[in-house]
C-alpha cells in the first residue's frame, strides 16, 4: 500500500516537472526567452533529483547503495543544487530586470566549495545537515535580495506583473526556511548515521511543495508569455508596415526578438518596445496595456537606459540600423513575401 502511494505521488511529480520542462524548452526554441531556458533547466534538475529519490524509495538495494555513495561522494546532488541555485539566481534577477553581480556569483562559489568539502567529515547527522544547509540559505538569500531591490526602487515595479513576482519571492524565502526546519527535524531525530549503518530519508516534502508552487508560477509565466506572443503577432504586422517593408512577419519577429535579447530587455519591455517602434506616446502605451501612465513612463525609461538613448527618434534609428545589419547577414531572407 505504501509503495503504491509512493508510486502515484512520484508519478504526479514527474508529470508536473516534465510538463513544465517540455513547455519551457519548446517556447524557448521559438522565442529565445532566457527565463524559459532556465525554467526548463531548473525543472530538468528537479525531475532528475526526484527520479533518483523515487528509486531509493522503491528499491531497498538501490537505497542502500545510493546512501553509501552519497556519504562519500555526493557529486550528483552537488551538481543538481548548483544548477538549481544558478537557475533561481538567473530567473529572479531577470524578472526584476537586474544583472547578476560578482557578489552573487561569489557567494554561490563559496557554498559549492563548502558542499564539496563536507563529505570529508566523519559520518554523522551534523555532516548531512551542514551539507544541505548552504543551498537553502543561498536560495533564501536570492529571494530576499530581489525583494530588497523591489523595496529600494518601488517606482520601477508598479506593474501588476511585479506584484505576482513579489509573491513568488516571498514564498521562496519562507519555504526555504521551512526546508531547513524539516531537514533539522528529520536528520537529527529520524535518520541514522554511523560507520556501519546508514538510514536516510532522502525526500524533503517541503522541497516538493516549493517545486510544485514554482511549477504553478512557471505555468502562469508561460501563459503570460504566450499572451504576449499572440499580441505581438499583431504588433509585428504593424511594425512591418511602419517600416514599409514586405518581408515575412516571422523574419521581422525574429529581428525584434534578437534586438531585445541583445539589450537584455525583459518580456514586458519587449512588449512595450513593439509599440515604441510604432512611435506611440506614453499615454497611448498606458491605454494599450491597461497600465498607469507612471508605469508606462518607467518601462520606457528602462528601455532607453538599456539601449543607451534619450529620445524616441534615436531608438528608431538604432533599431533600423540593427535591422538592416541583420538582413544583410541573411540575404536569403530578403525575398519579398508573395
Amino acid at each position: 500500500m505504501t509503495k503504491g502511494i509512493t508510486f502515484i505521488y512520484n508519478l504526479i511529480l514527474i508529470m508536473v516537472y516534465s510538463g513544465i520542462l517540455w513547455m519551457s524548452f519548446s517556447l524557448f526554441l521559438n522565442g529565445k526567452e532566457k527565463i524559459l531556458l532556465w525554467t526548463g533547466i531548473l525543472f530538468g534538475a528537479a525531475l532528475t533529483d526526484d527520479i533518483v529519490i523515487f528509486m531509493s524509495e522503491m528499491f531497498e538495494n538501490f537505497a542502500e547503495y545510493y546512501n553509501k555513495i552519497f556519504m562519500i561522494v555526493p557529486t550528483h546532488k552537488t551538481l543538481l543544487y548548483l544548477i538549481m541555485s544558478l537557475g533561481y539566481l538567473t530567473i529572479f534577477k531577470r524578472l526584476v530586470n537586474k544583472k547578476i553581480t560578482w557578489y552573487d556569483y561569489g557567494i554561490l562559489a563559496v557554498y559549492v566549495i563548502f558542499m564539496l568539502f563536507v563529505p570529508a567529515m566523519n559520518n554523522s547527522a551534523w555532516k548531512i545537515w551542514l551539507y544541505f544547509l548552504p543551498s537553502q540559505l543561498y536560495n533564501a538569500y536570492i529571494g530576499a535580495e530581489v525583494l530588497r531591490i523591489i523595496k529600494k526602487n518601488p517606482e520601477e515595479y508598479q506593474d501588476p506583473f511585479y506584484k505576482w513576482c513579489k509573491r513568488l519571492f516571498y514564498i521562496t524565502v519562507i519555504m526555504n526556511i521551512c526546508i531547513i526546519a524539516e531537514d533539522t527535524i528529520v536528520i537529527f531525530h529520524f535518520d541514522t548515521y554511523s560507520k556501519y549503518y546508514i538510514n536516510m530519508n532522502n525526500r524533503s516534502f517541503t522541497s516538493d511543495i516549493l517545486y510544485l508552487i514554482h511549477a504553478a508560477f512557471s505555468a502562469g509565466y508561460i501563459m503570460y508569455y504566450l499572451k504576449i506572443s499572440f499580441r505581438n503577432n499583431t504588433i509585428v504586422s504593424n511594425v512591418t508596415s511602419h517600416t514599409r517593408e514586405s518581408l515575412p512577419s516571422d523574419i521581422e519577429e525574429s529581428i525584434l526578438y534578437h534586438f531585445s535579447d541583445e539589450y537584455h530587455l525583459t518580456a514586458r519591455e519587449r512588449e512595450i518596445l513593439k509599440v515604441l517602434l510604432m512611435d506611440k506616446t506614453n499615454q497611448e502605451i498606458s491605454d494599450d496595456f491597461y497600465i498607469s501612465l507612471g508605469t508606462a513612463k518607467t518601462h520606457v525609461h528602462n528601455i532607453f537606459q538599456k539601449i543607451g538613448v534619450v529620445k524616441r527618434p534615436q531608438l528608431l534609428d538604432i533599431y533600423e540600423i540593427y535591422r538592416k545589419e541583420q538582413l544583410k547577414k541573411e540575404p536569403e531572407n530578403e525575398t519579398p513575401a508573395p
